[in-house]
């Protein structure tokens, strides 16, 4: 095993690449009495036109097919079910679909190597039939509708579709009733091939363990299994505007008070410095301007415009970030101005973003006391930079003044959308 040492924490995380490709990252807390484990394949929703495996032409699959694909694999052919089987040992199972990644996952104190080996087992042996999946799409319908009927996601789908052209991440994750009715057992399998290879697929495990005994009862599961080698999948690329698809729309709502979002589409395209950094002070611009602590929260709450602070959703879409600033108002149009003001003239003061930084970097440092933090970081370093950033701590110490002026400097505020849901009463 090779040793990922996270300069400035005094971490390590171990890591090792199987015969069969499949990376896998431990990290040891002896003072912890639980583990959390999750296994991932890099497949979400965005991926929905690919070249399958062994094939060499381009195809286009139905929207929500990544999250289709993680009910059937987690619903399995025999029992014990993975909730019965992990339930045995008093740990807790799950899965989830996002954007970019499907994870499944357990937690639990005791019995490690056996529940890694069945997580390894059941989601590397799919049962797909024609009666399963048509089973499947009336779960799914009836998941599709309570999100209609949530506005919260009602809101959260307006604002990608009404950000983006081209970009698949304006697609639901879950997709359309007429998506999820045209999928079939044929088309899981492709998707299922193409994408839970062990070459796409990484193992993450943090807990107490024995990082040598754990690494070794992985390798012997995976021995006993035979995949063919792959090449690289290729998705298709897509180019992106920077201008917003609508720039206002008002939505009647069954919500008691009004809900509003004013989104920003920012290109990351020709930065000066990498990405993650970029999305750092992103993150440190939005938040000074209109977290608790800022000015605007606290004229906007006495001015009632607001009774809570404005949520800050800053998402990574690869081509852009969108920047969505969040409330619940029936006074939506006072805040829309406000918020404009705030932004005509952004001046962040040089010992805000040192008190800033220093959060973050206490923010960083304070989660390794926690398994699921770090193995949810670990998943997202894998997902968007296909490594460990093992200089967290040295990215946040280096964060200057100068930077961030040019950072503002270059920010195109005008690609902006709002998002209103307006309440009935």
């Amino acid at each position: 095993m090779k040793t990922i040492k996270l300069n400035g924490v005094d971490e390590v995380i171990y890591y090792k690449k199987l015969d069969n490709g499949l990376d896998v990252y431990l990290y040891n807390k002896e003072d912890a009495n639980n583990n959390y484990v999750t296994f991932t394949t890099k497949f979400g929703s965005i991926y929905n036109e690919f070249i399958p495996i062994n094939k060499s032409k381009m195809i286009k699959v139905p929207n929500g097919i990544a999250h289709f694909l993680e009910h059937k694999v987690f619903a399995q052919e025999n029992d014990p079910q993975p909730d019965e089987f992990f339930a045995k040992s008093g740990a807790l199972s799950n899965a989830y679909t996002t954007f970019k990644n499907t994870t499944y996952l357990f937690s639990g104190p005791s019995k490690l190597k056996e529940n890694i080996c069945f997580l390894l087992d059941y989601v590397q042996q799919p049962y797909f039939t024609d009666d399963n999946v048509d089973s499947e799409k009336g779960i799914i319908t009836q998941e599709i509708h309570m999100c209609d009927d949530n506005p919260q996601d009602v809101m959260y789908e307006h604002i990608r579709k009404n950000a983006f052209y081209n970009n698949p991440f304006k697609n639901s994750i879950i997709g359309t009733v007429k998506d999820i009715n045209s999928i079939t057992k044929e088309t899981l399998f492709t998707c299922y091939n193409t994408f839970y290879h062990p070459e796409n697929m990484f193992l993450v495990v943090t807990g107490n363990f024995d990082p040598a005994e754990i690494i070794n009862s992985i390798e012997e599961n995976q021995a006993k299994k035979k995949f063919k080698k792959i090449d690289k999948i290729t998705t298709k690329e897509y180019k992106e505007k920077d201008t917003v698809v609508k720039e206002k729309e008002i939505i009647n709502s069954n919500t008691e008070i009004s809900k509003v979002s004013y989104n920003i589409k920012i290109s990351l395209k020709n930065l000066n410095i990498s990405k993650r950094k970029y999305n750092i002070y992103l993150f440190i611009i939005f938040s000074l301007l209109f977290d608790e602590s800022s000015i605007f929260d606290e004229e906007a709450k006495k001015e009632k415009i607001i009774t809570n602070t404005l949520y800050i959703n800053i998402l990574n879409c690869d081509t852009h970030a969108l920047i969505s600033l969040i409330n619940e108002t029936n006074s939506y149009d006072k805040l829309l101005v406000k918020i404009k003001e705030t932004l005509k003239n952004i001046n962040i003061k040089e010992e805000d973003l040192e008190r800033k930084k220093k959060v973050l970097i206490s923010n960083e440092i304070f989660s390794f006391e926690n398994l699921e933090i770090i193995n949810e970081m670990i998943i997202d370093n894998i997902i968007f930079e296909n490594k460990i950033e093992e200089n967290m701590i040295d990215i946040l110490r280096s964060l200057n003044k100068e930077e961030l002026d040019e950072v503002i400097d270059s920010l195109d505020l005008s690609n902006k959308s709002v998002v209103i849901l307006k309440s009935k009463n």
